[in-house]
């Protein structure tokens, strides 16, 4: 199963919000707010529609939908779920 695009809308979905949350911790930048928020919007977004799009377990797929982490979550439980060699 290859989930490369889960992977990236998930890195970058917790990448946007750790940027969002550091400059809204430290210098407030509006203007990195305002272009951050969409990118972390549609980030995601992109990780609920790619999991519901790869062949995932429904648990995985239900765990998409926590925001930030979610993506990353479920990786972690798709890849426990694959027996090693």
């Amino acid at each position: 199963m290859d989930l490369r695009w889960l992977r990236l809308a998930s890195w970058s979905e917790t990448l946007s919000l750790l940027v969002l949350l550091v400059n809204l911790a430290t210098a407030h930048v509006e203007a990195l707010a305002s272009l951050l928020g969409p990118v972390h919007g549609c980030a995601y977004l992109a990780t609920i529609a790619t999991a519901f799009l790869v062949p995932l377990p429904s648990r995985a797929r239900k765990l998409t939908l926590v925001p930030g982490i979610g993506g990353l979550l479920a990786l972690r439980t798709v890849g426990s779920a694959i027996p090693g060699p």
